[in-house]
């Protein structure tokens, strides 16, 4: 059999052939904008994820058919990491290795951020906008690649604790139903600290119950508070929506005349979903606006995670719109800190600079109606 060499010609045809492709694959990607993230598709914390997507791109996909950013089109991949924590950080490798994403964005839950905000900081790949209000992203000084749009949790418990005692409340008729993982935790130590600064030190003597992460068993919880003396008049309730409404379709019958607070992470739009035929004494705290002060006009605009989402990714598209180099995460990360304070139609004035990493200081506090409705009790900015 006789071994035919190619000839040289056609070698070379190949070589500048394969170096075509690769050139116009480059040029290709250089015309997109490349974004990730990383959030719960699946799971029983599925609809927190995908709210939050779908706000997001609804935006982008905005200035996508307004141009882009001159010219350059958004491209927002996003996988699936089931808000469990050893997910994300494979989702993450991905976005930053293969996707060469210039920013994580939209990532729902603390204990997801826990592993990602750090990982994308140390590889210089901005985090922005989590749907969460976690300490944890917000240190002083700032982490350099770490962005947040909404409130604290920390302010959020502020509001929560404020109305409590203003309702005549003593601090030890308050309990606690917890995620029993980072938020939960978070949710407890913020607590503390809210209910200190109304000079409440007894730590010790709240009633602290929690539920396992991903999870509906609540029946521990519910027997603790049962037995407690004396009974609690106000739960502060801090988890996902699927167990916590769970939890109050049990609770609201046993304790008839308790108020029942929940942090936003539980999602206003799911939670109330799934406490149709409940009436009275449920409250949450909102980052965004109720939808009736809005004009958005899209689909999902009344659920205040998309909400959230659509709100971020505006903030995102004002700051790559300021950056007129090539976009790269280091261009990024400098037009977030020169954003300075402007204001978002629809929503009010936010603030971002490299001293200061959160864009809103506004927190909501809404109450669930006959109507399904949450209905803005007050507003507050809370000092940070």
């Amino acid at each position: 059999m006789n071994n035919i060499m190619p000839p040289k010609r056609y070698l070379q045809k190949i070589f500048f052939l394969g170096i075509t492709v690769l050139i116009i694959a480059s040029l290709a990607r250089a015309e997109t904008i490349e974004l990730g993230m990383s959030t719960a598709l699946s799971g029983p914390n599925q609809l927190l994820g995908q709210a939050m997507y779908q706000g997001m791109k609804a935006c982008f996909d905005e200035t996508n058919r307004r141009g882009g950013i001159r010219g350059r089109k958004i491209n927002l991949t996003v996988l699936d990491d089931g808000y469990e924590p050893d997910n994300v950080l494979t989702n993450t490798l991905q976005l930053i290795d293969q996707q060469k994403v210039v920013a994580i964005v939209g990532n729902a839950g603390t204990p997801t951020a826990a592993i990602s905000a750090p990982l994308a900081n140390s590889r210089g790949v901005v985090f922005y906008g989590a749907f969460t209000g976690a300490d944890l992203l917000r240190k002083t000084p700032s982490d350099p690649y770490v962005f947040n749009f909404r409130a604290s949790y920390r302010q959020e418990m502020e509001v929560i604790v404020r109305d409590i005692i203003n309702q005549g409340i003593s601090p030890k008729q308050i309990a606690l139903f917890l995620q029993d993982d980072s938020l939960g935790q978070t949710g407890f130590e913020i607590t503390k600290a809210a209910l200190e600064k109304t000079g409440f030190h007894q730590n010790d003597q709240l009633l602290v119950t929690h539920y396992p992460r991903n999870t509906l068993a609540i029946q521990s919880a519910i027997e603790t508070l049962v037995r407690a003396q004396p009974e609690p008049e106000a739960i502060i309730i801090v988890g996902a929506y699927q167990p916590i409404a769970q939890f109050i379709r049990f609770a609201h019958r046993i304790f008839p005349n308790t108020r029942f607070y929940n942090l936003s992470f539980a999602g206003a739009s799911l939670l109330s979903d799934a406490l149709e035929g409940i009436q009275g004494r449920i409250y949450m705290t909102q980052v965004v606006p109720p939808a009736a002060t809005a004009s958005t006009e899209n689909a999902g605009s009344t659920n205040f995670i998309w909400r959230e989402g659509y709100f971020a990714a505006q903030v995102l598209v004002k700051a790559l719109e300021n950056i007129d180099e090539e976009i790269t995460s280091d261009q990024l990360k400098t037009a977030l800190n020169s954003l300075g304070t402007f204001h978002l139609e629809d929503f009010g004035v936010l603030s971002l600079g490299s001293n200061d990493h959160q864009a809103s200081d506004l927190v909501w506090l809404t109450r669930f109606d006959h109507s399904l409705k949450w209905q803005e009790v007050r507003s507050d900015r809370v000092s940070k």
